[in-house]
């Protein structure tokens, strides 16, 4: 059983994690990092900073892309997906985690949330690959007992801390009506 190592975005350990991971050995099992939070920017900062960090490409799966509803066509569409991966995908990053996690009613004695099927149906691919994976989870309610036992490091993504800071990511993460306001830059 692993211990989950927990981190906040920030944290000078963090440093020392991604020398851990530069030295893992991943000879017959993976290892999970689950981003947790709603600052998006530190979580690009932090993915930007641990490709170079362990000089090797991210691939990107948006999990929109592949969970669906229907149960059976997330199992075909995770199998396509893991058949793709080489040696050369050493890292995965799997964006938009929230999805895996399905809504949840409410209408039940347990207080506890369990892990729906395509969330066991993914952890089981995880589970079977020699690679680092990151998924990012933006409601930290969503984060069930069943990621946190598969996953092996944690990190907070909250939100920024200092006025400036905390000021601009409330600008950026400003909508009104479903639009965000955001602009494209020339170029």
């Amino acid at each position: 059983m692993n211990r989950l190592k927990e981190f906040n975005y920030g944290d000078p350990e963090l440093e020392g994690l991604m020398n851990q991971l530069k030295e893992i050995d991943l000879d017959g099992s993976y290892y999970l990092i689950l981003l947790i939070g709603p600052y998006k920017k530190g979580k690009k900062l932090f993915i930007d900073k641990l490709a170079g960090h362990l000089g090797n490409k991210i691939t990107h799966v948006d999990t929109h892309d592949v969970v669906t509803m229907n149960e059976k066509e997330t199992e075909q569409n995770l199998d396509t997906l893991f058949d793709g991966f080489t040696d050369e995908d050493q890292i995965l990053f799997f964006s938009n985690g929230d999805r895996l996690c399905g809504a949840y009613a409410g209408y039940t004695y347990s207080k506890v949330r369990y892990a729906t099927p395509q969330e066991r149906y993914l952890l089981g691919k995880i589970n079977k690959i020699e690679k680092i994976v990151i998924l990012d989870i933006v409601e930290k309610h969503n984060v069930d007992k069943t990621l946190q036992r598969f996953a092996h490091t944690k990190i907070s993504f909250s939100r920024p801390k200092a006025f400036f800071k905390r000021l601009t990511w409330n600008l950026g993460n400003t909508s009104f009506h479903g639009h965000n306001f955001t602009s494209k830059r020339p170029g």
